[in-house]
């Protein structure tokens, strides 16, 4: 008939004095006991302390648990509860977790014998280090969880719990099994019995389910709370003003004038008015992307190109689908339509400069023939007298994908990537040389290619070199793309790798080591029926081993039919993300930021809505630090900056 609420956390903490190894622990707001360095038995009470009318364990109650645990191995188990008949050392009712489970243990006791009892309930995700409060309430064969007031979890069991256990003689322990096995390593706020009711009614709904509370320790309780006879230095006590490697903690009313360092970013903050303020300096970090710009393209855009003209400003060059691409100039933090010029299903452009006079140039690369048949791809110049663009030189090109200018001994030149020519994907690739007497491009060398899509160039000392993307061979797209150096005036096959409808390449360096990633982007045979998740495959990083002098795989990257690389660097850290296009089933698909980490590679760190992504550019502004990505399945581009 006494239904008040039996506080277990606060019957285990000692009233004079504190016990030795116990913590309190102030984290996200709240205060919990941190149990870990203390002995098993330091927690515990006798069963006498509150079953003080009747020996037998109520036959239906509820336990209401507050806790913030940290990620556990997946077959480690830690106990939150236990009631142990001393006697005989038998477990008499337990509360266990694991890393996605929570078993609540009973003994049952029959003609036949005794045994244990165990109700799982799986899936739940209570490791990541966040407050949880659980409330488990128990009538008959009925069993129900309830975590932060979500759904309940119901599970009926074949043997109720039972209507008469004893507790004559037992012991309650907080946190363990009466031994060092099992010993809970978390951090605890509420441990409540409450006898003959469900008490998810009385804690739910809550504007703060987490951390709803029925009953805690005066010691846990709000920083406002006085405590009496200094009754908070019993305890070794910490709160978060602590060196972290961890994520930024909350800055709320609780960790009001609390300082905060970051030993990650090797930084001092102060919170104030809900922001962590930077008292010490910290070396810029990438903390998370922010959508800063929609950008509306006249079409699908198929590639993008940042650049900057000197005195002038930002701009950025949008390859659009139909017939009409744009170029668009930074103008107070924002890109603005600045000029568009006719195009043929532009696939991409590509900025440099030419001469001592560093004449600016843009070329095109175009996909489709013009109304006379007659494919072109164009060379545009930067007028200083106009300040636009204008045609400066027509190439022709066959179903051109890409463009990659590069210069060698002070010499400029321009490769184009030439994909296919009618249904023929087995063609020739150009690579032009600018000539100062005429001023303009001229053949300087075929290669054969297949299906090329991308061309990269590099230096590694004094070699040249250049790596074509092979996407295609008219059957197959498990061809191999090849890297070629330049050597006695022409470039020689250097190096083959197998690849997978190749989309591009992106070289890199960090520090003296040389990396070469490429984008697969579909695994396809015609004589093979198509599968949806042959798009779903690895892309490759490759490192150059100076000692072999060859690239070997370093790092392979599972990609949904990846269509390109960008590198780039924030502060002292450096990254890889990765346009993810399709994954055989929808454009909608994620793609992902992966940090350098050193000996474990790149690691996925952030992951970006994107819908048919196709190419991405990172560049800077006085304001900050930005990406872009354009879709080639909808007129939409956007600018992400880097919160830092």
């Amino acid at each position: 008939t006494d239904l008040r609420p039996l506080d277990i956390l606060a019957e285990g903490v000692p009233s004079r004095g504190a016990a030795r190894g116990v913590r309190v622990i102030q984290a996200q707001g709240a205060r919990g006991f941190q149990l870990s360095a203390a002995a098993p038995h330091a927690m515990s009470f006798p069963a006498s302390r509150i079953f003080t009318g009747c020996d037998l364990f109520p036959e239906e109650f509820s336990i209401v648990v507050t806790l913030k645990v940290p990620n556990l191995p997946p077959k480690k188990n830690e106990y939150l509860l236990t009631v142990v008949a001393e006697e005989r050392g038998v477990l008499l009712l337990g509360l266990r977790y694991s890393a996605s489970k929570l078993h609540f243990l009973f003994l049952s006791e029959g003609a036949s014998g005794a045994w244990q009892i165990r109700v799982s309930f799986r899936n739940l995700a209570l490791t990541d280090s966040r407050w949880h409060t659980l409330v488990l309430a128990v009538s008959e064969g009925s069993f129900s969880l309830t975590v932060d007031c979500g759904l309940p979890m119901d599970i009926t069991a074949d043997i109720p719990f039972p209507a008469t256990l004893s507790v004559q003689g037992a012991q309650f322990f907080i946190g363990s099994r009466r031994r060092t096995k099992g010993l809970f390593t978390g951090l605890m706020r509420q441990l409540v019995l409450l006898p003959g009711s469900d008490a998810t009614s009385q804690l739910c709904p809550s504007r703060n389910a987490e951390l709803v509370v029925l009953s805690i320790p005066p010691i846990l309780q709000s920083l406002t709370w006085k405590p009496e006879d200094n009754e908070v230095l019993k305890y070794p006590y910490e709160t978060d003003v602590k060196v972290t490697l961890g994520s930024q903690p909350h800055c709320t009313q609780m960790e009001e004038a609390q300082f905060w360092f970051d030993a990650s970013r090797k930084g001092l903050y102060l919170c104030v008015g809900s922001q962590w303020i930077s008292v010490l300096a910290a070396k810029e970090k990438l903390d998370y992307v922010e959508e800063h710009q929609s950008l509306f393209t006249n079409s699908e855009t198929l590639g993008i190109e940042v650049f900057i003209i000197p005195k002038v400003g930002l701009f950025v060059a949008t390859a659009n689908r139909k017939t009409t691409s744009t170029i668009y100039k930074w103008t107070d933090g924002k890109f603005v339509s600045y000029q568009n010029i006719p195009t043929r299903q532009a696939q991409s452009w590509r900025h440099f400069t030419v001469g001592k006079r560093a004449s600016i140039f843009l070329a095109v690369a175009n996909f489709e023939p013009n109304e006379k048949g007659q494919e072109f791809s164009v060379i545009y110049k930067w007028s200083h007298q106009k300040l636009k663009f204008t045609p400066y030189q027509r190439i022709a090109t066959h179903s051109a994908r890409d463009w990659e200018a590069f210069q060698v001994d002070g010499e400029h030149f321009l490769a184009v990537a030439n994909h296919r020519e009618g249904d023929n994907h087995n063609i020739d690739s150009v690579i032009y040389k600018w000539n100062p007497q005429t001023r303009l491009f001229e053949a300087n060398q075929t290669i054969a290619t297949s299906g090329a899509y991308d061309w990269e160039f590099f230096t590694v000392g004094p070699y040249s070199f250049l790596a074509v993307a092979n996407t295609f061979n008219g059957t197959s797209t498990k061809v191999y793309s090849h890297l070629y150096v330049r050597l006695v005036g022409s470039f020689q096959l250097f190096q083959s790798f197998l690849t997978f409808g190749a989309a591009d390449w992106e070289v890199f360096h960090i520090g003296e080591r040389i990396f070469l990633a490429v984008a697969n982007s579909h695994s396809y045979d015609v004589e093979m029926q198509v599968q949806n998740d042959s798009y779903i495959i690895n892309s490759v990083i490759y490192e150059l081993n100076v000692t072999a002098q060859i690239f070997v795989k370093f790092q392979d990257i599972p990609t949904c039919s990846a269509l390109d690389w960008e590198f780039f660097s924030v502060g002292e850290d450096y990254f890889l993300v990765v346009a993810n296009s399709f994954d055989g089933n929808t454009f909608s698909v994620n793609s992902i930021i992966y940090r350098w980490q050193g000996y474990e590679g790149f690691v996925a760190v952030h992951s970006l809505p994107t819908f048919g992504c196709r190419d991405w550019e990172a560049f800077n502004t006085t304001a900050g630090s930005y990406l872009m990505y354009s879709s080639a399945k909808e007129p939409l581009s956007r600018v992400l900056r880097l919160r830092t």
